[in-house]
């Protein structure tokens, strides 16, 4: 069970991406008059931010009614970082009283990052609305200058005062702070606007001793420690980060690290930590980890080994920060992976309805739509004759798919500012109704009889199977048709493919496909829902699995047409093969499971894992693409680009380590929005190592009314 278990947690959703609360377009979380800002609201770097506290705050002062109670203050602010500050000024402006409550200090956050951290005040288009200098500076430059301007505003902030929980009340909230001593005080106000963020909440390690005075959460000044004996825990940027600067600073440094390799770090820390190792001024444990804090030592198990005090004047436990999930529950706060029972209702009318629709749109006689069933005669009732062709189900099913990936293509073409995405969408949305509803469905069959093999150049085999098959009568002579068929199919599959693979990667799966069509447009909404892990990155091996599969079953079906081998010895199984590969793949697979589960698993369950086409595009890809995602040095760990990434890929690890990201080793389909997402601009495309100007836009889109 717990093996299971450790398996649902690497497919989870939400597995290597931070969960965030549940918000409105105004960010007014579930509790009504309770409002997030800040990088608890997908403004993770201090721009954004600042504006962000501004505009929230200027939404609720308009929304502000006078009440028939006494309260304290109109609005109460928690956290005085960029977004609390941004907030305060507009409340100030708008002649609204507040106050700011903050843990710690002003700007603590970006006051607890390392000495000489260069503060990188992007997007460069976004409009300061406050007086606040938002150049790129130091750290120690950027809080000096911000003091000084905080002095100048004279906002009301009350520092070293925790707020420990809210409760609703006739005036709006009834909000416990306490005073550093832990006095608590009952503060009524009309509304909170919470900006407290995330990067104050450290991990611990849950040991002994860790709550001594000598153990510190972040480093300010490393030369302060020269001479004295310092452990680091950690091994990511900031312990690697730590380390290098105590070392540098003249202090003897130990680094424990629980793993075998410093993989989670960015190339420049993993050659700066074995510079100094080398060099005898850190000594480097891996695969160890702290057991116990004391006075001047720490205890330090080293794999199976004994044991072993080590000296330690300061001890640093550089292990990142987490969400402040207590507090907002104390807040009553919920967060976007919270399956409520209306959300669960609500997925299973969505599975419900694709199930009927492929049912009709495939023509199966599965319950309730079998023929002695409740709904049996529906296939019947949709048959139409339209003068030009007879029609059925499968016609309405192919008009209804078209107008989906018009109406919700258009809300993403308006949702995404950058032309890159528009023109995606714009070919998304073409090649459906050209090439998979236009020609096939309307033109074609004024022109040929069998106007359905039109699909066999627009869908390529093997997402198609038919696309390679054609099944003439000896006796109609009509072989001639079926060999130009065969070869129109052969041709965009192992032609035309692979040119566009060399070219543009996977992006046929992003630009063209049918099923990506309604992935990247009905399906954008949930595309944060990817899961991610080792587990689901080993499923996609499924889809190999399927492409491997469908060789078999196409030469089979072939036979059929052509006698390559005795057709009495190969009839049953090619009728149980084309059978069970038509209702197991292109039904249950392509359509089921791969559209029903959007609101589950996100948009590219079938891309990702099952597809035989993406599969074989992959193995062309990783042999001879040239395209690629590469990195600036700019990354903050914000997360968006991963959280968004639509095939689960960890993309906010290659670009902290600047690795370039390609199909040999990830099953990116070049879609784009993790660039579009990211808010520093450190991803863009490239050519295996020639830039691609993209011309992306300077603002982001708002991420806020993605769900």
């Amino acid at each position: 069970m717990t093996r299971l278990k450790k398996i649902a947690a690497q497919f989870s959703s939400k597995v290597g991406v931070r969960d965030l609360p549940r918000l409105d377009t105004q960010h007014q979380s579930n509790v009504p008059g309770l409002y997030i800002v800040g990088d608890l609201a997908d403004a993770p770097i201090i721009k954004l931010a600042l504006k962000q506290g501004f505009d929230v705050a200027q939404g609720v002062a308009s929304h502000l009614s006078s009440v028939a109670h006494s309260i304290d203050h109109d609005v109460l602010i928690i956290g005085a970082g960029p977004a609390g500050v941004g907030a305060a000024i507009a409340l100030r402006d708008a002649g609204v009283s507040y106050m700011i409550y903050e843990r710690d200090r002003p700007f603590s956050t970006i006051d607890h990052f390392p000495l000489g951290k260069m503060i990188y005040m992007e997007p460069k288009g976004i409009h300061n609305p406050t007086d606040f200098d938002v150049q790129d500076s130091t750290k120690e430059d950027l809080v000096e200058q911000w003091a000084a301007s905080l002095d100048s505003e004279d906002l009301n902030i009350q520092s070293s005062v925790e707020v420990f929980s809210a409760t609703r009340a006739p005036h709006g909230f009834d909000v416990e702070v306490r005073s550093p001593d832990g006095t608590p005080t009952i503060v009524r106000t009309q509304k909170i606007i919470l900006a407290a963020g995330k990067r104050g909440q450290f991990r611990t390690l849950g040991i002994p001793g860790e709550d001594l005075p000598h153990v510190h959460y972040s480093l300010k000044d490393p030369n302060a420690h020269a001479g004295q004996a310092i452990v680091v825990i950690g091994g990511g940027d900031s312990a690697i980060e730590t380390a290098v600067s105590l070392a540098d600073g003249g202090a003897s440094v130990t680094l424990s690290y629980r793993g075998d390799s410093f993989h989670r770090c960015k190339q420049r820390n993993q050659e700066k930590i074995n510079d100094r190792s080398e060099r005898g001024l850190v000594d480097v444990h891996r695969n160890s980890r702290v057991t116990e804090v004391r006075a001047n030592t720490v205890v330090l198990q080293l794999g199976d080994d004994q044991p072993k005090e080590i000296n330690a004047d300061q001890v640093y436990p550089m292990l990142g920060t987490e969400m402040p999930l207590a507090f907002l529950k104390r807040l009553g706060v919920r967060m976007r992976g919270d399956l409520r029972a209306i959300d669960a209702a609500w997925i299973g009318s969505f599975m419900t309805f694709v199930y009927g629709f492929y049912c009709l749109k495939s023509k199966q006689q599965l319950y309730p739509f079998g023929a002695d069933d409740p709904l049996g005669f529906l296939h019947d009732a949709m048959k139409m004759d339209l003068g030009f062709r007879e029609v059925d189900a499968s016609f309405w099913g192919t008009c209804a798919y078209a107008l989906l990936v018009l109406v919700f293509g258009l809300r993403a073409y308006f949702r995404y500012p950058s032309p890159v995405q528009q023109r995606r969408y714009l070919s998304l949305i073409s090649y459906q109704w050209v090439f998979l509803f236009g020609v096939p469905e309307l033109l074609a069959p004024m022109l040929i009889d069998r106007p359905w093999k039109v699909y066999a150049v627009a869908v390529p085999w093997p997402l198609s199977i038919w696309s390679m098959i054609d099944a003439p009568s000896w006796a109609d002579g009509d072989t001639l048709s079926a060999v130009l068929w065969i070869a129109a199919g052969a041709a965009t599959t192992f032609v035309a493919i692979p040119l566009y693979v060399r070219r543009n990667g996977e992006r046929f799966c992003s630009y063209l496909c049918g099923c990506g069509g309604l992935a990247e447009t009905l399906g954008d909404t949930w595309r944060h829902l990817a899961p991610r892990g080792r587990t689901a990155k080993n499923a996609e091996v499924f889809g190999r699995l399927i492409f491997l599969l469908a060789i078999p079953v196409t030469l089979l079906i072939l036979n059929d047409a052509w006698a390559f081998f005795a057709k009495d010895a190969l009839y049953s199984t090619k009728v149980f093969a084309q059978h069970w590969y038509g209702l197991m793949v292109d039904f249950w697979l392509a359509s089921i499971v791969g559209v029903a589960l959007y609101p589950y698993l996100g948009n590219r369950v079938w891309c990702r894992f099952f597809c035989p086409l993406r599969a074989y595009m992959e193995e062309i890809a990783r042999r001879i693409s040239r395209i690629a995602i590469v990195a600036d040095d700019k990354c903050i760990g914000c997360g968006e680009c991963t959280r968004y990434c639509q095939m689960g890929i960890p993309v906010q690890d290659f670009a902290q380590k600047q690795v370039t990201l390609d199909n040999t080793n990830s099953a990116c389909i070049q879609c784009g929005i993790c660039i579009e997402v990211c808010p520093l601009e450190v991803l863009s495309i490239s050519d295996k190592g020639r830039e691609v100007v993209l011309n992306l836009p300077k603002l982001m889109p708002p991420m806020a009314s993605w769900e």
